[in-house]
């Protein structure tokens, strides 16, 4: 029974809050005067922002943003291949996945580690923060740590060949738990965490991504000066 939610009826509710609660974010601003009705001027919740800290800690916030930003980026690219190639067998497309999640996810940790340690070190950093900044950091950190259990902790490969074809039953509406049902405890808790954070995603400051870059196009131009150039 506990099977069947966790992975037959959990992916759906994932797929739900994280489709149609962005789509809800983006098209009524939940958190502004149109709440309530689909309005396409809306242009997302006011906090669509990710209230951006950098002004304090910059010595950390390079470091970190870059090796977050990058490393989710391999890790998105490397789990879409690994999903792939374990659904149809194709043994490249998963050692593609081997190596680059892997080399993402050591990066992906390293940068959510330090964002996270700023958020709780520096005092100004921590002030502003709110519960959705450090949640979203924890869940991030504790999915990311789960994933590099194995690779790292037994060199362990080659479960996308039961995540891929459990994945495929998902999108063919023909969920198997028990395709799944031989992939390590620790992968499964990793799956679960997963999908517990996409349900929050759409609610957090993170829907930002799903706006990254169109507006760069069409806005005006930013003038960036160091404080030595300022001082001058």
């Amino acid at each position: 029974m506990l099977d069947n939610f966790l992975f037959v009826a959990l992916p759906y509710i994932t797929l739900l809050l994280l489709i149609g609660g962005s789509f809800y974010r983006a098209f009524t601003g939940s958190k502004t005067q149109f709440r309530g009705h689909v309005e396409w001027s809306a242009r997302g919740d006011f906090l669509w922002t990710t209230r951006s800290t950098g002004f304090f800690g910059r010595a950390s916030i390079g470091p970190a943003a870059l090796s977050l930003h990058w490393g989710l980026l391999f890790v998105v690219a490397g789990h879409v291949a690994g999903f792939v190639g374990g659904a149809f067998g194709w043994t490249g497309w998963v050692e593609f996945f081997r190596w680059t999640g892997l080399f993402g996810g050591v990066l992906l940790f390293y940068g959510l580690s330090w964002a996270l340690l700023r958020r709780l070190v520096i005092p100004q950093v921590r002030a502003m923060s709110t519960f959705d900044d450090i949640a979203v950091l924890v869940l991030l950190v504790a999915i990311t740590g789960l994933g590099l259990y194995y690779p790292l902790a037994r060199f362990s490969f080659g479960v996308s060949y039961a995540v891929g074809p459990w994945l495929a039953g998902i999108f063919q509406f023909r969920p198997d738990p028990a395709a799944i049902a031989g992939a390590p405890l620790i992968v499964r808790v990793h799956m679960i965490v997963a999908m517990a954070f996409l349900c929050y995603l759409p609610f957090t400051k993170l829907v930002h991504a799903f706006s990254f870059p169109f507006g760069y196009a069409t806005r005006p131009p930013i003038s960036m000066r160091s404080y030595l150039g300022l001082k001058r």
